[in-house]
């Protein structure tokens, strides 16, 4: 270990080893309370810590540079195994261990835990899911670009998280945009139980580096001084516009993936040969030796270590416990938005109203932007970006690459560093590249920070068939994103409405799903239903994301609708009029939260119910709307509440088999006579 000996260093490397030694004694505090309550027998659930504890003991030279070359500004996104970085960004230690003890004066409240901390204050966040920590990083960096500062963001990941798409995509739209962003790859040769050697042929992790064209640096035997070194030069190419750095160290783990891990995977003298390169101790040691230390000011900043460690679990043990109503606060953040249009307007369809809406949001607020594939030059494949690139430009409104996993995860990071993101899905069927960062992420930072990160994201995604584009083109999946805790989830069904959603969802403090349907958009090589183009607004105005509404007023049968099915409903309750039967019509408008009441005032008058879905039958949102109201006036109901639906199949390509798998006015008119005859 080759310490520097450079003077203006000496304050730096004693910061560098006195957090290192904060991070080895907190770790070692922590892993006694633990374990204290989980004897003879471990139980991962007993004790005032628990669930899993993964300890980085040996790890420390990874991070502990941050104690000298960050700032509070910067950002910090790591790994489930945290608390070395965490130290070393400066978090609050006392509220960190309460956190971890799930008390309330936790970071979080007691929502997050070890795996979910978030320090709002230095712009530190962790995450339980291998490489998640990368995309957000880069929205963060982006962030820091499009305002001209010079903060950076930091990414941890384990060698475990190399092999991941998401990592992969980050290192490109990093480079590609020259984004101030660090990579740093904790390489402990274990994920999990698999070695390093047998899940990469590459002969070191900053190899990948070459391929995406940014500097790559391979720090050897878990040197802390050449990992400050290599990060003095990464931070200073950031912070001056010069874009960003993979640093890989070589490090390791003296414990097991987690405590109570049986470790069968490692040889037994491991652990023992590795604790002879304590990095600690050897760097104690050549600071004595190079005269940067003295023992007594060793002995200072041990008992001094020790004495915060003290203070932060004496704090957390007399935190108090949150109450058990308290899990469930802080599933959305707080809003506060409400315009009432002026004008009647002009006829407008729906695509050109969602434009119209993007565009005066983007023009009264700087932080809001737009990014996804073909959202620039091309206007969007559906047309919601037509017109913008030429008025805001290539930084507001992004074309990004075929990396959704990134861009969309990046959303995380945008909306903490005080950005509105737009994303665009383009097809709602193309989710599972990127479930990972809406549904653990973007949907759950609010509640997992105790509400102190707000996530103002608004996805976009096209749904729906009925033009023969097959089962990756066509589905509608309202109930697939209505069913993750955080997230709302909007369907215009018209432009009046598409228009006053879409300005509510980007006002909006919490992640929208915007799901428009392809075939009531209005665009010219596309049919539609002409009842989509009505009357919409010049001016800017909202309307409320969880208030349904009734579109056509009767009494004797309730059909709920959403997105397509609106408009099928309208037609099936005027050919039902010459029958004698009058049917209220519901238009959803918003999936989540459902207003229940207006479904629930509706069935109390008519007695009767029809939930009518695109989506899949299944656990659908036309199974939901059934289930609250059979929960709530069930003995209200003349007869027995039915969903239409689309089947349990994949879409099917054929025409013939397309039709007769999706809801249309006929199934309506034919469901509602064998509801109410007799």
């Amino acid at each position: 270990m080759n310490s520097s000996e450079s003077i203006e260093n000496r304050d730096d490397l004693l910061k560098i080893y006195s957090t290192m030694v904060k991070s080895r004694k907190y770790e070692e505090k922590l892993r006694e309370v633990y374990l204290a309550d989980k004897k003879p027998l471990f139980s991962i659930a007993a004790g005032k810590i628990p669930g899993e504890m993964h300890l980085s003991a040996g790890q420390e030279p990874s991070a502990a540079w941050m104690s000298a070359l960050l700032r509070e500004d910067d950002f910090v996104y790591s790994t489930h195994r945290p608390h070395h970085t965490a130290i070393a960004k400066g978090v609050d230690l006392n509220r960190m261990t309460a956190e971890i003890m799930g008390k309330k004066g936790g970071l979080s409240k007691g929502k997050g835990g070890h795996m979910h901390i978030f320090d709002n204050k230095v712009h530190f966040a962790c995450a339980g899911i291998v490489g998640s920590s990368f995309p957000p990083a880069l929205g963060a960096a982006l962030a820091f670009k499009l305002e001209g500062k010079d903060s950076v963001a930091v990414a941890f990941g384990g060698d475990g998280s190399l092999n991941q798409g998401m990592f992969m995509e980050s290192l490109n739209l990093a480079s590609l945009w020259k984004l101030p962003v660090i990579f740093i790859i904790e390489n402990n040769d274990w994920a999990i139980s698999v070695e390093t050697k047998d899940s990469t042929p590459l002969e070191n992790d900053a190899i990948r580096a070459n391929g995406f064209g940014l500097p790559g640096v391979h720090i050897e035997n878990n040197d802390p001084v050449k990992m400050y070194e290599a990060a003095a030069e990464a931070v200073e190419r950031a912070r001056t516009g010069n874009g960003p750095t993979l640093i890989s160290i070589d490090t390791y783990r003296y414990y097991g993936h987690f405590e109570g891990d049986p470790e069968v995977y490692r040889p037994k003298d491991q652990v023992k040969e590795l604790l002879e390169k304590d990095p600690i101790k050897l760097m104690e040691a050549d600071l004595i030796k190079k005269g940067i230390l003295s023992k007594d000011e060793d002995e200072r900043i041990q008992s001094s270590a020790m004495e915060e460690i003290s203070q932060a679990f004496a704090y957390a043990d007399n935190s108090a416990k949150p109450d058990d109503k308290d899990a469930s606060e802080d599933v959305y953040a707080p809003v506060n938005y409400s315009i009432e249009p002026v004008s009647k307007g002009r006829k407008l369809p729906m695509y050109v109203a969602i434009s119209e809406a993007i565009s005066q949001e983007m023009e009264k607020d700087q932080d809001v932007l737009y990014m996804g594939e073909d959202v620039g030059k091309y206007g969007g494949i559906f047309g919601a970006t037509t017109g913008l690139l030429s008025r805001f430009g290539p930084e507001r409104i992004r074309d990004t690459p075929i990396s959704e996993s990134a861009f969309i995860g990046s959303a995380a990071g945008l909306a903490a560093a005080g950005k509105r993101p737009i994303v665009e899905l383009m097809f709602s069927d193309f989710v599972g590249v990127t479930l990972d960062s809406i549904m653990n992420q973007i949907a759950k930072n609010h509640y997992m920070s105790g509400g102190t990160v707000n996530m103002p994201v608004v996805i976009t995604m096209a749904v729906g068939g009925g033009y023969g584009d097959a089962a990756q083109h066509s589905q509608t999946l309202y109930a697939l994103f209505g069913h993750l805790p955080g997230l709302k989830v909007v369907a215009p069904s018209n432009s009046y409405d598409a228009k006053g959603l879409m300005i509510s969802a980007i006002k909006d403090n919490n992640p929208v799903i915007y799901m428009f349907h392809k075939g009531l958009l209005g665009l010219p090589w596309m049919p539609y239903p002409q009842s989509t183009v009505v009357e919409v607004p010049e001016e800017e105005y909202t309307i409320p994301i969880g208030k349904a509404k009734v579109v056509l007023e009767g009494k004797d049968i309730t059909i709920v609708s959403v997105g397509s099915t609106v408009h099928m409903s309208v037609e099936a309750a005027e050919a039902l009029k010459a029958e004698g039967i009058s049917a209220e019509v519901i238009d959803l408008r918003t999936v989540k939260p459902m207003d229940t009441e207006t479904i629930m005032q509706s069935v109390l008058k008519t007695g009767a119910l029809l939930a009518v879905d695109e989506d899949y039958g299944s656990f659908g949102t036309a199974s939901e709307v059934i289930s609250k109201v059979t929960q709530g006036i069930f003995s209200k109901l003349k007869t027995a509440p039915v969903s239409l639906t689309s089947p349990d199949t994949p879409v099917p390509y054929s025409q013939v088999m397309e039709r007769y798998s999706l809801p249309d006015k006929e199934k309506i008119v034919n469901t509602v006579r064998e509801m109410l005859k007799g």
